[in-house]
């Protein structure tokens, strides 16, 4: 493999980290934006999902770590590359227990 190949190669996660997180952050303006928007109207702002947020970001992360640490194990055995799958299920089992922390199904916004 060319040397220009490798380099565009072990671009590509950089880049891909730095265009979601420019996405993210126009997200959190547009809806920063269309809350006060509302409260200048007068009306409500919505109700915040930060909590089924979290809970989704820590299954999901859970999960992709499971099969991670799963294919990982099969194709390697006990290596060094099973750090790839334990680092998301430790961070998604932490997510999770700061969900369960906060309050999840019994929140503020809850009923």
């Amino acid at each position: 493999m060319s040397r220009a190949a490798q380099v565009l190669i072990s671009l590509l996660p950089l880049v891909s980290v730095v265009i979601v997180g420019i996405l993210y952050f126009f997200y959190l303006l547009w809806e920063y934006r269309k809350a006060q928007m509302l409260i200048e109207r007068g009306e409500s702002a919505p109700p915040s999902r930060f909590n089924e947020r979290m809970l989704l970001i820590g299954i999901v992360s859970l999960c992709v770590g499971a099969g991670l640490l799963i294919y990982f194990l099969l194709k390697e055995g006990i290596s060094d590359a099973l750090l790839g799958g334990i680092i998301p299920i430790a961070a998604g089992a932490g997510i999770l227990i700061y969900y369960r922390i906060v309050g999840g199904s019994s929140g503020p916004d809850r009923e």
